[in-house]
C-alpha cells in the first residue's frame, strides 16, 4: 500500500515522503521532497502565466506539426500532444499546491541572468517548439519518410521527464527558469531529493523531454533537431556548473561529494 505522508514542523516546514507498508506491517518511507523553508505563498499573475505557458507551447507545436503534415489523421501525433496536455494539467496542479512561489519566480528571467543562458534558451526553445514538430510533420505526415515503432519508449521518456523534472522543482526552491546566482533569495546548495544522485537532475529531465515526441510520433528525422536540443542542454549544463562552482558558496564542496552532473558513473 502506497501513500504520501506529510510532516509539518514549526508551522512552516513541510517534508514529503512516499511510504509503503510491507514485511509484516513495517513501514518504509522514501524522502521525496521538502526544504526547511516552505514554498507556500500565493500565486501571482506572473505565476499563473507560467502555469499556462505549457498549454500555449503545446498549441504552438500542434499548429506547426499539422501545418507541416498537411493532414490531421495521425493518431500518434494526437497521442503526443494529448500527453503534453495531461502533463501541463498535472504540473500546474502540483506547482499550485506545493510551490506557488517557485511558479512566480519561473515566470520570467530575473536580474542577474547570464547572457549566455538567454542565447541558449532561445536556441533550445526554437528546436523544441518549432524544429522538432516541423521536421516530424514533414516526415510522418507529408512525405512519410519514416515510421519508427517507438511509441511506448517515447511515453516512458515523457513520464521520466515529468517525474524527474517536478521532483527536482519540488525539492529545490531555487529551481528558476534561467541560470543566475539568486542573491536576492539567499541562494544555497540543495543536497536532498534527486540532488543526492546527480547535480543537475532538471537537465536530465529535459533530455528525456527532447527525445519523447519524435519517439511517440515515430519520426526518425525529427531526432535530428532533438539531438541538437540535447547538445544544447549539455552545453548549458557545463556552463551552469562552472558558474555555480565559481560563484555559489558551498557548491564546490557539494560537487566533490556528488561527482556527476547528469549520469551517475559517467558524467
Amino acid at each position: 500500500m502506497l501513500w504520501f505522508a506529510v510532516k509539518r514542523r514549526q508551522f512552516v516546514e513541510y517534508q514529503y515522503f512516499l511510504c509503503t507498508t510491507r514485511d509484516k506491517g513495517k513501514k518504509f518511507c522514501l524522502y521525496v521532497f521538502g526544504e526547511k523553508e516552505s514554498m507556500q505563498q500565493h500565486l501571482t499573475r506572473e505565476g499563473v502565466k507560467y502555469l499556462l505557458a505549457p498549454f500555449l507551447w503545446t498549441l504552438i507545436m500542434m499548429i506547426v506539426f499539422f501545418a507541416a503534415a498537411g493532414r490531421f489523421d495521425i493518431p500518434r501525433a494526437w497521442l503526443a500532444f494529448g500527453t503534453h496536455f495531461i502533463g501541463a494539467v498535472l504540473g500546474a496542479l502540483l506547482m499550485y499546491r506545493f510551490a506557488p512561489e517557485l511558479a512566480n519566480q519561473r515566470a520570467s528571467a530575473r536580474q542577474g541572468t547570464k547572457g549566455w543562458d538567454k542565447a541558449i534558451l532561445t536556441i533550445y526553445f526554437f528546436l523544441l517548439l518549432l524544429g522538432i514538430p516541423l521536421t516530424a510533420g514533414l516526415d510522418v505526415g507529408r512525405y512519410q519518410w519514416s515510421n519508427l515503432q517507438s511509441t511506448g519508449l517515447g511515453l516512458v521518456c515523457y513520464s521520466l521527464f515529468f517525474l524527474l523534472f517536478h521532483w527536482a522543482m519540488l525539492t529545490n526552491k531555487f529551481f528558476e527558469g534561467t541560470s543566475r546566482i539568486q542573491t536576492d533569495r539567499d541562494h544555497r546548495v540543495i543536497r536532498s531529493g534527486p540532488y543526492v544522485y546527480v547535480r543537475h537532475p532538471g537537465y536530465v529531465a529535459m533530455i528525456f523531454a527532447s527525445v519523447a515526441d519524435p519517439l511517440i510520433i515515430g519520426s526518425l528525422y525529427s531526432l535530428i533537431p532533438s539531438c541538437l536540443a540535447v547538445g544544447v542542454i549539455l552545453v548549458r549544463t557545463g556552463l551552469e556548473d562552472r558558474m555555480l562552482r565559481n560563484e555559489l558558496e558551498g557548491y564546490a564542496e557539494y560537487a566533490a561529494t556528488v561527482k556527476y552532473r547528469l549520469i551517475p558513473g559517467i558524467w
